[in-house]
């Protein structure tokens, strides 16, 4: 049965997650908690959410749910499609000229997710038209959610998951099925590894970064925390690196660290030097 969370509910649950994940939740997603907080209760056997309050003080493997449900971010593959023109077709190719043969190149998802975003980066890359293997390449993915790193690291996705962004000519190139679903191949997810990171708190150990894709992380976080995430990956890049957020988002009065630049329909930040 479905649970209905109370304003005082979210008055005292909208902190616990603000800190747990940096998601700032009002009365205004009342059904955010509901959905997506409402079978955690069910696991738990808790009655209320208020109940869930006690437990995610108490209870580790209630907070790790929690925080797995809450950041369960909508994400398929090859999103809005722009941003991987503009790495393939410019920053890219850029990028292996300027630097040269045996230069490094790293690559961050900064909220992978279940893995479509940095599997799509690295689609992309391997569709480059000359031998790679001549260069030091890193690509990471980094996420809060356990569940969603789990599920990245395996690369097995159903046929809905496969519709949004994988064309038939991309199946066949690098995925391999297994019973009803598809598994990226090891070329493409021998490319990746994943590391759980909370982007407010300190981040594990990380390469500095060429190229940072951060699409659609900081739409519920406060305006302090989006300056807080933006200077900490501006700190974690080389200079003239690139950062790529969604279309819907801005820098503009958030941080001075980057300057915006256009490739056709896309708007990309690269690093001030």
């Amino acid at each position: 049965m479905k649970k209905t969370i109370t304003p005082r509910e979210i008055d005292i649950l909208s902190p616990f997650i603000a800190q747990l994940t940096g998601l700032v939740l009002d009365h205004t997603k009342a059904y955010l908690f509901e959905t997506r907080l409402g079978p955690v209760l069910e696991k738990y056997n808790l009655e209320s959410f208020e109940h869930l309050i006690q437990g995610i003080a108490l209870n580790r493997n209630i907070e790790r749910d929690t925080i797995d449900a809450i950041t369960t971010q909508e994400t398929l593959f090859f999103r809005d499609r722009h941003p991987y023109d503009y790495i393939q077709n410019s920053f890219f190719p850029q990028f292996f000229e300027k630097k040269g043969m045996g230069s490094e190149l790293n690559i961050w998802s900064a909220a992978s997710s279940t893995g479509q975003e940095i599997y799509s980066i690295a689609m992309t890359l391997a569709n480059i038209l000359f031998d790679l293997s001549e260069y030091k390449i890193q690509l990471i993915g980094t996420d809060i959610s356990e569940e969603a790193l789990i599920k990245a690291r395996n690369g097995i996705y159903n046929k809905f998951e496969l519709s949004r962004g994988i064309d038939i000519k991309l199946l066949n190139k690098y995925f391999t099925k297994v019973e009803n679903n598809y598994q990226i191949r090891d070329s493409i997810r021998d490319m990746v590894s994943f590391k759980k990171a909370n982007l407010l708190k300190p981040l594990p150990q990380l390469p500095k970064m060429d190229l940072v894709f951060c699409r659609n992380v900081a739409i519920y976080f406060s305006r302090d925390d989006r300056e807080k995430l933006y200077n900490k990956i501006a700190d974690q890049m080389n200079d003239d690196g690139v950062l790529i957020i969604s279309s819907t988002e801005s820098l503009i009065n958030v941080t001075d660290h980057f300057e915006q630049e256009r490739y056709k329909d896309t708007f990309f930040y690269r690093k001030k030097t």
